[in-house]
């Protein structure tokens, strides 16, 4: 009886549910150029997914995702981020099996979902704005690179552009659906990387602003918070589900009182010059009696959140938290069988990264992302640039928080402690939407215009001649005797000729036109359009350059192999694929299968991580360290994969084995590149003729004369397999100028 009422309740609220929903109908114009941009980024994501090798963050995620899968258990710690990525990952391998492949499947998909999200912000940016921002986010160079890729970037930049939308259209129009939303996304980007909190304290900045003067009022008594305007309702909600995770922060100011509420990392630059005390605890963790002051604020901020929420809403605040532990607590405790994920999630997600915070890894300049922006992003930086300060000063309100949004990622993430490549994508996510729509304003200001069309040509030939006669004068040695560089120059001395002519035409004193530059006397309504065509132009050139720059990265063999990409960081080298399927090829052809093949793999240099994951099915798998552990007598098995730094020490034990090729298992691009670069230096370089073609070199042509960080190892087979050895690690590229 009471099952038969609660299937009725179900079913009458499924039906209601559906009833609220609009009724499908047929994509018009605008949907079908969404659903044509949405196809493509699907293909690009999917094309070739396994052909690189898997990066050395992307062996770690997917062997511990495999291990999940497979049956063992998944413990949450800080150091890979978030458990999403892990239970999405096992969840994909249970379906489909494990390959390069699935494992980036998910990712894939993800930055798919990606490129189709600002269709939901057509009428607050326009549809051509929403269009050109979808048409930025599948051609960026470091959002596709890293969208094919099992890091948590790509969901973050879901999670965050989805919390985006789901803000603006809830402000416009309240509906408790959306806060369900809300509540559901933050919950899943709190279990998918840290990075959540300053996404969070960038929204919660903005949501303040807006709801300052009920916020005033509410201080003041003359105000209900059940009565406050719908930003309200977000900020309220946003703070209180997530407020105890906040908790470590104020072990930022732990060393002023003189307790350990965040454990200190061992590589803390403090602890060498006796400024920080690291306890024997985990990083991130409190210490001996800090641990109860620390129960003792979790406690205070979580009554705080529950006070709060009811005073907001009796009714529905309570479902709110239910839903966002809910999903938070069965993700950090790997679905209740892992308990000290409630330790890790709740405390240690923020705790272990302000420990981190100091140390700095990778050792990244301050400039970092003005480099990485500059080399990959620049489609999206010029019209964010171009537009951004009208869009600030004279937009709406949508506008300035796009701007502000990505402003304060670009700061936020400079100044965070650890700069990686991948973290390119939080910044250039917003960017994208600023871009957009400056190019949707530039659009609406040449409709009609009828010089509009020579205004872009126009725009498309000074963006192509300028650089180009840049390049001559740099690389020519008599620039003079160049037919190509004069051929630029008169294309580009066209365009602005031709610039003159369009004033002209709009019936301007030619002489007043002549001598005050045409365009600085136009009035702004004859002005906008001649500039708003010629920099779409110009963008739409720069389109195409991204084009290249992204396919350079993310699909060229020739880069996998010998990678000059700033985008590379500890990167597997590509032999680990080739000497890989050299092994498989080995088991299936001699008999042996995964079973019988035995393997020695030494731990030595960190070599042996790569095939944890690549060889995963061998059942008869050595792992040793060999350094100072070498064996003394000849050795009986199939293949012996081993770091160079070791090879000298087996001769021995190698006899009777062939050398089958080497293996660069890792690869960094060189900070020392650019990790000196200072004013004086700038002001030094700029007056070098080497400097600028050093920098144009690497920038059109990715070449780099300096060594890239790399570390190398070997594989032998014995002799019995040695009609395998050729090929078994071969690279297509045979050598760096083809690579090039």
């Amino acid at each position: 009886m009471i099952i038969d009422r609660i299937r009725a309740r179900v079913r009458r609220y499924l039906g209601k549910i559906k009833r609220s929903l609009p009724r499908p109908s047929k994509p018009g114009t605008v949907g079908w150029a969404f659903i044509a941009i949405v196809l493509v980024a699907l293909i690009t994501r999917m094309w070739d997914l396994g052909g690189r090798t898997l990066h050395y963050d992307e062996i770690l995620h997917a062997y511990y995702s495999w291990l999940f899968a497979t049956g063992s258990s998944y413990n949450h710690t800080p150091l890979t981020h978030g458990p999403f990525l892990f239970h999405g990952a096992a969840a994909m391998m249970k379906v489909f099996g494990s390959s390069d492949i699935t494992v980036r499947m998910l990712p894939a998909l993800f930055g798919t979902v990606l490129v189709a999200l600002p269709y939901l912000l057509r009428r607050q940016m326009g549809v051509p704005g929403a269009l050109a921002t979808s048409v930025f986010l599948t051609v960026s160079p470091s959002i596709l690179y890293f969208g094919r890729f099992i890091r948590n970037d790509i969901f973050m930049a879901v999670w965050a552009l989805a919390l985006f939308v789901i803000m603006w259209h809830y402000i416009e129009r309240p509906r408790t659906s959306l806060l369900v939303a809300w509540t559901a996304i933050w919950a899943f980007a709190y279990t998918t990387k840290e990075s959540s909190f300053l996404l969070a304290a960038s929204f919660g900045l903005f949501l303040i602003l807006l709801t300052l003067p009920d916020l005033w009022k509410w201080a003041k008594g003359t105000l209900r918070l059940s009565n406050v305007r719908p930003a309200g309702d977000l900020l309220i909600v946003l703070g209180t589900i997530s407020l105890p995770m906040w908790a470590p922060f104020v072990g930022m100011l732990q060393n002023f009182v003189g307790i350990t509420l965040v454990n200190a990392d061992p590589n803390d630059p403090g602890i060498a010059s006796g400024d920080v005390i690291r306890a024997a605890v985990e990083t991130g963790a409190p210490a001996g009696g800090a641990l109860f002051i620390a129960l003792f604020l979790v406690l205070v901020l979580t009554g705080i959140s529950i006070t709060i929420g009811l005073l907001w809403d009796k009714r529905r605040w309570p479902w709110l938290a239910l839903l966002f532990v809910g999903i938070t607590l069965p993700l950090f405790t790997s679905l209740f069988t892992n308990a000290t994920g409630f330790f890790t999630g709740y405390w240690g997600s923020l705790g272990y990264w302000i420990a981190q915070h100091p140390v700095e890894r990778a050792n990244q300049p301050i400039y970092y992302y003005v480099i990485g922006l500059s080399v990959y992003e620049f489609l999206v930086l010029l019209p964010t640039l171009l537009g951004g300060l009208y869009l600030a000063i004279k937009g709406p309100r949508f506008d300035r928080v796009i701007v502000a949004w990505a402003a304060l990622s670009f700061i936020l993430f400079t100044l965070a402690g650890e700069r990686m490549p991948w973290l390119l994508v939080g910044i250039t996510l917003p960017m994208t939407l600023v871009a957009g729509r400056s190019v949707g304003l530039m659009i609406g200001q040449i409709r009609g215009a009828r010089f509009a069309p020579a205004g872009f040509v126009g725009g498309l030939g000074l963006m192509f001649a300028l650089p180009f006669m840049l390049l001559q004068i740099i690389r020519a040695e008599d620039v003079t005797s160049s037919v190509a560089f004069w051929l630029a120059f008169a294309l580009a001395a066209t365009v602005i000729a031709g610039t003159v002519v369009l004033a002209m035409q709009l019936r301007m004193n030619p002489a007043v036109a002549a001598a005050a530059g045409a365009l600085g006397v136009l009035t702004p309504e004859r002005r906008s359009p001649i500039l708003a065509a010629v920099a779409l132009g110009a963008i739409a050139t720069l389109l195409a350059f991204t084009l290249f720059v992204g396919w350079r990265a993310t699909y060229s063999y020739a880069g996998f192999e010998r990678p000059n990409e700033l985008l590379v960081y500890s990167q597997t080298g590509q032999e680990t694929t080739y000497a890989s399927e050299c092994i498989n090829r080995i088991a299936d052809e001699t008999g042996l299968g995964t079973e019988s093949l035995r393997l020695l793999i030494g731990e030595s240099d960190n070599f042996a991580w790569q095939w944890r994951w690549y060889a995963r099915n061998y059942k008869n798998v050595t792992f040793r360290f060999m350094n100072d552990d070498q064996p003394t007598e000849p050795l009986d098995v199939d293949v012996v994969l081993i770091s160079r730094s070791v090879e000298s020490k087996l001769t021995t034990a190698l006899e009777g084995y062939t050398r089958a090729g080497d293996i660069s298992h890792l690869w960094w691009f060189p900070n020392s590149a650019y990790n000196n670069i200072s004013l004086d230096s700038l002001l030094t370089d700029v007056r070098s003729a080497e400097s600028w073609k050093v920098a144009t070199d690497y920038f059109f042509d990715r070449k780099y004369s300096g060594d890239m960080y790399e570390s190398h190892g070997v594989i032998y087979l014995a002799d019995r397999h040695a009609e395998f050895v050729e090929g078994c690690t071969d690279l297509r590229a045979t050598t760096p100028e083809e690579a090039s």
